[in-house]
């Protein structure tokens, strides 16, 4: 038996997602998309992910900030080392495809967890469709992590009256990956192959 057939989702599994997601409350969405750069270092370095960030994503970026004192590496606590951005909802979902298009619409079948998390990286920001090489800034690499879930994950995390959310409604890795074949046309392979390297 091939590995492409043997890692194949079921047809009584696909049956069961499709069956589910006739009731609007077990329906998965994208809910959000983060693109973070590590840059390890402050000043003008930094700057310029920031500004790359806010030209892929079309909105402010924020700055990380070191966790631990790392003497090996000049890092103290509070300092700024990286930057990340939060799109959400419709701009997630337009981004995406967008992202997707450097990967030639595929992802790693490791990148799932079972929590409805996935993620690629992206190793030249030049080569995202609208973005252009800027002499200044160089060219950049950085992550991109997305987040599928089911509506209702706002008692998580609210103030008033939080509460657990049973392992059943989050979004498991095969369901998150038939979604976004089936939303985004993804395409989950073993191994990257991607024509511009």
């Amino acid at each position: 038996m091939s590995t492409k057939t043997k890692r194949r989702i079921p047809d009584a599994q696909i049956k069961k997602f499709e069956e589910n997601w006739k009731n609007p409350m077990k329906k998965p969405y994208l809910e959000k998309l983060v693109l973070n750069i590590g840059v390890g270092i402050g000043g003008q370095e930094l700057e310029k992910a920031v500004t790359v960030l806010e030209t892929i994503a079309g909105q402010k970026a924020i700055k990380t900030l070191s966790k631990t004192n790392v003497k090996e590496f000049n890092l103290r606590k509070g300092r700024a080392i990286g930057t990340k951005i939060t799109i959400r909802a419709q701009n997630a979902e337009k981004l995406l495809k967008k992202l997707l298009i450097v990967n030639n619409n595929k992802i790693l079948r490791k990148s799932f967890d079972n929590y409805g998390n996935f993620g690629f990286g992206i190793t030249e920001h030049i080569s995202i469709p609208g973005i252009e090489y800027d002499n200044t800034i160089g060219i950049w690499g950085l992550d991109c992590v997305g987040r599928v879930v089911r509506p209702g994950m706002r008692v998580k995390f609210r103030r008033k009256a939080r509460t657990k959310v049973p392992k059943h409604h989050y979004v498991s890795r095969e369901e998150t990956q038939y979604f976004l074949k089936q939303k985004f046309g993804v395409e989950i392979v073993e191994k990257l192959d991607l024509e511009y390297i």
